[in-house]
Formats: C-alpha cells, structure tokens, sequence
C-alpha cells in the first residue's frame, strides 16, 4: 500500500512539472503576426519576447473604448541653471597696457563677501611706466618754477630799461630847455637830436615790457601744459594699476568664466583681452534655467507654456516654470561642438537658494497639445501590417475581434489619433 501510495504521489509530481513546462515553452515561442505598434520598425514578425504568464492573461482581460480629448507629446530640453542676474568681473581696460595677465583668482565655488579681494592682474609693467611717469612729472615741476624764475628776470630787466630811458629822456630835456642863445647852432641841434632819441628808446623800452607782459601767460602756459599733462598721465597709469586689483561688489559665490580662446575655464596665467569675461557672482535668487533647442522643435515652443524642471543632482525634485524667452539666433551649445541650437530660457516658480547651485544640469518636459476633441487610442491598441496599413482589433468579446484598418492623425507619447475607420464609444482590444 506504502508504494502504491508512492508511485501515485510521484506522477503527480511528474504531471505537474510536465504542466509547467509546456506553460514556459509556449512563453517563449514566438507567435507569427501581421501587426506591430506604430512607430516601432517596419518587420513583418514581431521579435521573440519573453510575456510573462499574469500579463498574458491581464491582455486578455484588457479592452479600451475609444474616446475623445487631448493628445499630447512632452518635448524634453536639457539645459543648465544660470542666474539672470549677476556681478560680472571683466578683464580691465587698460590705456596703458593691452595685456591683461591674471596672476591671482579665488577659488571656483567659494562664498565671498563684498570688498573682498577676488582678482589680480599683471601689473610689472604699469609699476615700472609709474616711475617714468613720476621723473617726468617731477622734471615739468622744475621746468615750471625755472621758467618763471627766468621770466621775473627778464621783467627786471625790460623794468630797469624803461627807468634808464625816461631817465635819458629827462636829461635831454633839460638840456633842451638852455637858450639858444647861450648855445652855438650845432650844439642847439644836438641837444634836440638827444631829446628824439631819449623818446624813441622810452617808446621802445615800453613796447618791450608791454610785448612781455603779453606773452608772459602763454610762456607759462606751455610749461603748466605740460606739467599737467605729466600729471595726467600718472593718474592714468595709477588708476590702471587700481583695476588690477578687483574686490567683490556683493556677496555671493565666485564662478569662473570661459576662456573661448583655449576651450575651458579661465585660470591664473591667462592672459586676456580687454572687456573679456573673468568672473562673474551670480544672484542667486534669479536663478533660471537656459535650455538648449533644436530647429525642428524650436517652431513647437512659444512664450507663455508651462513646463516641469527637474534636476540631475536633486533626484525627485521637481519644479513648475514658464518659458519666457526664445533666441531668435542659433549659437554654439559647447566650446568643442560646431553644432548651433537655440536657447529656451525657463523662468522657474521658485527658486530654493539652499539647493540650487548655478551651472547644475536641468531638464525641462514642456508638454505639448497636438490636438483636443481628438478621436484617440492607446498605442497598443494600434497595428501596422505587412503592407504598412494601420488597423485595430474591435468587437464585443476578445475572441471575436474583428480587424478594421483606420487612418491616424497625430501621434502623441501614449495616444494616437484616429480620423477614421473607428468611432468614439467602439471597444478596441490590444494587438499582439
């Protein structure tokens, strides 16, 4: 009885893994059809997927009856957080010296207050030009104070050349008051003659001081010019020393900016142009996503649409925002890529200072409207055959399904539209 007992258990044990085994072939014998999903290759049979038994009979249970609403595609940009707002350090333009080397920069990423120094520039050669620019302006002092000593001299002189002369003259008049009758007639002329020329040498002596005098302010001008102008030049020289030096204007974090030159990052030994972008502190509350577009999605977006951004660095963290700027030009994406894209500038709802850091890759899911009121079905309730006509699978009961080919109109991520062959309120089965 013990072994009967035992045989019989043993065959049902043998009739239940037979069981199982045919249940796992026939998973895995690839079934020959004429349809496949839209969009999904042209082959005639579908390829051998494993189907999982609880999903097998979950198809077999699963209709869809046709409706009527949106059809949508979400647009997926990837972008990078940058501050709308910011304090930029650029490259100091220099009149005294058109290279701009840096020799000091903070750190990328630090925190720095207002006033604090942040960048250095090369100043050699501003240093050596400020003292020729001092010799110089100390030879023009001198040539200030020479020049006026030599000019009171000068008036000292014309001075005392006026008083000799009308001196000269008061003798001659006295000698040319005597009677003539005292004098003899040559001597007579003679003393009028003295009095002419006493005359003509005041006239003289007067025009010389006046001549002086007139262009006493335009001797000294031209000394006092360039006096001034050796000042001005240590000035210039002085406040281009001042600009290579630069303190941070507000407190912030300190972000390095791109050297296009040599494809990265601006560093201590650059040297760079005038104007050129060194450094910048952002604000970060105007934190704002620039996302990158291609042509061809580009004619899809529009100021005003609405769209979800999440973070490669903040799984899970997902905020609304508002596409408020589109580039009319198209513009280099990276310094290594000759591929031009347009920006979408997404401005967000809000902005969590604490865990948003500039530069952090974002990626925005604009969802878009291909259609509303639209006739619509799931993808999977959508076939191709071997000719490439769509059709669908419809009826009352699964195992009476009839095939009826429909044509499509948009195609969104997880609805198709339908604009003919069936109507809202049919039931569709899946195609396998």
């Amino acid at each position: 009885m013990n072994i009967r007992k035992n045989l019989n258990i043993g065959i049902k044990r043998c009739a239940v893994i037979a069981t199982g085994a045919v249940i796992c072939v026939s998973l895995f014998i690839p079934a020959r059809t004429s349809a496949q999903n839209p969009g999904l290759g042209g082959s005639k049979t579908a390829p051998a997927i494993p189907i999982p038994l609880e999903e097998v009979v979950s198809r077999k249970q699963t209709e869809y009856v046709v409706g009527t609403g949106e059809i949508t595609r979400d647009l997926l940009l990837t972008g990078e957080l940058k501050a709308a707002r910011s304090s930029v350090i650029q490259a100091p333009r220099s009149q005294q010296n058109f290279g701009n080397t840096i020799t000091f920069l903070v750190d990328e990423g630090e925190i720095v207050k207002a006033g604090e120094r942040i960048v250095e520039f090369d100043d050699t050669s501003l240093i050596n030009n400020k003292t020729d620019a001092e010799t110089t302006l100390e030879t023009a002092i001198l040539n200030v104070t020479k020049k006026k000593a030599d000019l009171e001299s000068s008036r000292c002189d014309l001075l005392n050349s006026l008083r000799n002369a009308e001196n000269s003259l008061k003798r001659a008049e006295l000698y040319g008051k005597i009677d003539k009758s005292l004098l003899s007639e040559n001597q007579f002329e003679q003393y009028r003659l003295n009095i002419m020329k006493a005359q003509l040498q005041l006239e003289k002596a007067r025009e010389n001081l006046d001549n002086f005098e007139k262009t006493y302010d335009s001797e000294m001008t031209k000394v006092e010019i360039t006096k001034s102008q050796a000042e001005l030049q240590l000035k210039r020289i002085e406040s281009d020393i001042a600009l290579t030096k630069i303190n941070a204007r507000q407190d912030g974090i300190f972000l390095y900016g791109d050297n296009w030159q040599s494809n990265r990052k601006v560093q201590v030994g650059d040297s760079i142009f005038p104007g050129m972008e060194v450094a910048s502190i952002p604000d970060m509350t105007s934190l704002q996503v620039v996302g990158y577009v291609f042509d061809t999605e580009y004619r899809q977006l529009s100021r005003g649409m609405r769209c979800e951004v999440s973070f490669d660095a903040l799984p899970g963290v997902n905020v609304g925002g508002t596409v408020v700027l589109l580039t009319d030009v198209a513009s280099r994406r990276g310094f290594a890529s000759d591929q031009k894209m347009f920006q979408a500038t997404v401005q967000l709802d809000n902005v969590d200072t604490e865990l948003f850091k500039p530069g952090m890759t974002a990626r925005v899911n604009v969802p878009l409207v291909l259609a509303n009121a639209a006739t619509a079905a799931p993808r999977e309730y959508i076939g191709v055959d071997a000719q490439g006509r769509n059709f669908v699978r419809t009826g009352t009961d699964i195992k009476k399904a009839d095939t009826q080919f429909v044509k499509l109109g948009v195609i969104g991520d997880k609805m198709i539209e339908i604009s003919s062959g069936v109507s809202a309120g049919e039931k569709l089965f899946p195609v396998q």
